[in-house]
């Protein structure tokens, strides 16, 4: 399964979770297949609960050990709206990548954040209100957005 096949099931998922069309009650789910392994873990929730804490989804390829997973971790604040945020974690045992990823309510503000080995910031994606800005693991700030 190709990266992009692996991120838009993590995101279909991610948007099933936060509509609450994956159920009420806690509920574990697995799909296999020859070259991928799809892992879903969704705690008890009440219904219109946009921001699911503890659920995880993990895709992993068998063959190779590589893995994806993503757990809910709660809720940050961010330029005034709460946020809900996931770790994503990819890789193999010898070799993993740390992701951070969190999206408002509205979907109108997401914020993606790539991590180093050392655990310090390396790339920062923010989505907000039609604005993006893109910040590395320096501080320096590349912004793009609609022009009035």
């Amino acid at each position: 399964m190709s990266k992009k096949q692996v991120i838009c099931i993590l995101l279909l998922t991610v948007a099933l979770l936060a509509s609450g069309c994956m159920g009420e009650d806690g509920t574990k789910l697995s799909i296999s297949g020859n070259d991928t392994e799809i892992n879903v873990s969704l705690p008890e929730q009440s219904e219109g609960n946009w921001c699911p804490v503890g659920s995880q989804v993990q895709v992993k390829n068998p063959t190779t050990g590589k893995a994806l997973n993503m757990k809910i971790t709660g809720t940050e604040e961010f330029d005034n709206k709460t946020l809900c945020k996931a770790m994503i974690e990819t890789g193999s045992e010898e070799n993993t990548t740390r992701y951070e990823y969190m999206w408002s309510q509205d979907k109108n503000t997401t914020i993606w954040t790539k991590y180093g080995e050392d655990g310090n910031l390396s790339i920062r994606y923010v989505y907000t209100d039609g604005k993006k800005t893109i910040i590395d693991g320096a501080g320096r700030k590349l912004e793009f957005g609609e022009r009035a």
